[in-house]
């Protein structure tokens, strides 16, 4: 049958729940930032009186958020420095997804990496500057996480609440 040394199953056992204890910790930690995440962003929405029916959030730094009652666009990057927009959409016009690109040559080819992706908000006032909502930045992530659906998303779903 099997012969099981105990000072070898201790130490296992120690390594086991060690290990353990390194991915309990960072989910917890996990946790209680995107709870505090939400609860900036809830308070934000309940101080200008919003209730969003559509809200999507990523990489626990951003939300957007629309309530077609009150027809406002909510967006809120709680990165380095800190940004919560609220948007009337009945003075916005239309809304694209703005990609800006680097190239990168290696030897022979070169190939082309995204560098920004913004949602670009057009007003119907000629006066007042478009404002570029950003979605994915190069410099603070390294790769992409399905930002170019979810950017192309919510411009159709502007969109179609512009048209409404």
């Amino acid at each position: 049958m099997f012969d099981i040394d105990i000072p070898t199953l201790v130490i296992a056992s120690v390594f086991i729940a060690a290990v353990s204890a390194i991915f309990i910790y960072y989910s917890l930690k996990s946790k209680k930032e995107r709870k505090e995440f939400h609860d900036k962003f809830n308070q934000f929405i309940s101080g200008l009186n919003l209730k969003p029916e559509k809200i999507e959030d990523w990489r626990n730094r951003y939300i957007l958020g629309i309530d077609p009652q009150k027809q406002t666009l909510v967006y809120c990057d709680f990165g380095k420095s800190e940004e919560k927009i609220a948007i009337s959409l009945p003075e916005v016009s239309k809304v694209v997804v703005h990609e800006v690109f680097r190239e990168l040559v290696q030897s022979s080819t070169s190939r082309k990496v995204l560098e920004n992706l913004f949602l670009k908000i057009q007003f119907k006032n000629p006066g007042k500057p478009a404002l570029n909502l950003p979605i994915y930045s190069a410099e603070d992530f390294s790769d992409l996480l399905g930002e170019t659906v979810l950017a192309s998303n919510w411009a159709q779903i502007i969109n179609q609440q512009l048209s409404n």
